[in-house]
This record gives structure tokens, C-alpha cells and sequence, in this order.
């Protein structure tokens, strides 16, 4: 669920920037932020990466009881539900100063795209998005929230993905449904109850 929702995104964001550019080229790619080698970000590209999970606990499904067509009550563990943390970062780096698409103000140009496009659409479900229904049908909503840190948070954020500084906007994604199939037990419903009242001898 979580690779079909990052994946979603990826290229939702580049058919964007497709029409924004009014090129047939991806410019994002699903990717660790860096690698062993350094920067694993591709040049001349923006990087989406997953950064965080957070189990979603304000609306925590507590019943597990659930009833089938069959009329049979099946017990399974309450669904889980996730927020996802994602990471678009700018590599452009002006490392091909004769190149005007390899440039700081490009980067900060595509990201500005991207901020545009959830700004635009931060809400994804089956009705606004069929290409969702039709690719994702597990996926029934996304929703995008611009996530703020401060400086010392930028700081040892970065620090903790061992690379430097790159121009980056992160956003929170709510909520990613995961539910196992797997039974627990399962039983016929209760649809009576009788009570048997004794009377005391006097």
C-alpha cells in the first residue's frame, strides 16, 4: 500500500510538470534522498522520498467484529491506518554552468511546481481521480498537508539524512488504510438472548 501511494504520487506530480514544462520527460523519481555513493537524487531532477511513518491513532478503529454476506461474524485485528511523510527535493546544482536547465533557479522553479500542484489538489479519492479507482482501487483517499519545521528541526533533519541541504517541501499524507484478510476466528451472530429467571423459595 504505501509503495502504490508514493508511486500514485510520483506520477501524478510528473504528468504535471509535464504539461507545466511542455515536455514528455519525468523530472521526479521515487528515491532514497542519498546512498553510500552521496546524493542519490538523479541530476537535473527532483527526488520524492518517504521520510517518516506515523501510525494514525485519532481515528484507531477499536472493533474487529465484522459481518459478512453470509451472515457469518468474522473477528479480524482492526485495520491500520498510516501517515506518510514525503520529501521533494531540488537537486540542481549547477554543476554544468553552460546548461540553463541545470541551474539553482530551475530547481527552485520545478518545486515550485509541485507546491502549486497540491495547492491546487490536495485531496485524491475515485471520484476526483480516476486513475486512482482504475490503478490504486485500495487506495480510497489521500490527503496532502503542507508540513512546516523549524530551523533546528531543518537542521538536524538533514543531518539525519546525511547529505547537505537541498530546496525541499515536505508533506504530510493522510490516511493509508491497511487490512489484512487473515481471520482471526468467525461465528454465527448472536440474535437472541434469553433470560432464564429462578424464582427463590420462600
Amino acid at each position: 500500500m504505501i509503495h502504490s501511494t508514493l508511486r500514485f504520487l510520483t506520477r501524478s506530480i510528473n504528468d504535471y510538470l509535464k504539461i507545466k514544462n511542455s515536455l514528455d520527460e519525468d523530472k521526479v523519481f521515487l528515491t532514497h534522498v542519498s546512498g553510500e555513493a552521496g546524493l542519490a537524487i538523479p541530476d537535473k531532477a527532483l527526488g520524492l522520498s518517504l521520510v517518516n511513518i506515523e501510525e494514525e491513532k485519532v481515528f484507531k478503529e477499536q472493533s474487529a467484529a465484522f459481518i459478512n454476506g453470509n451472515g457469518t461474524v468474522e473477528y479480524r485485528n482492526p485495520e491500520l491506518k498510516l501517515n506518510l511523510y514525503i520529501l521533494i527535493s531540488a537537486n540542481y546544482q549547477n554543476q554544468n554552468l553552460n546548461d540553463p536547465s541545470d541551474d539553482y533557479y530551475e530547481g527552485l522553479k520545478q518545486l515550485s511546481y509541485v507546491i502549486s500542484f497540491f495547492q491546487s489538489k490536495n485531496v485524491f479519492t475515485h471520484d476526483n481521480t480516476p486513475v486512482l479507482a482504475a490503478e490504486e482501487p485500495k487506495i480510497k483517499k489521500l490527503i496532502l498537508e503542507l508540513y512546516s519545521y523549524s530551523f533546528e528541526q531543518m537542521y538536524n533533519f538533514w543531518s539525519v539524512l546525511g547529505t547537505k541541504y537541498l530546496p525541499s517541501v515536505l508533506y504530510k499524507v493522510r490516511l493509508i488504510t491497511i487490512q489484512e484478510e487473515e481471520l482471526i476466528s468467525d461465528a454465527l451472530p448472536i440474535e437472541e438472548i434469553d433470560i432464564l429467571a429462578k424464582n427463590k423459595e420462600t
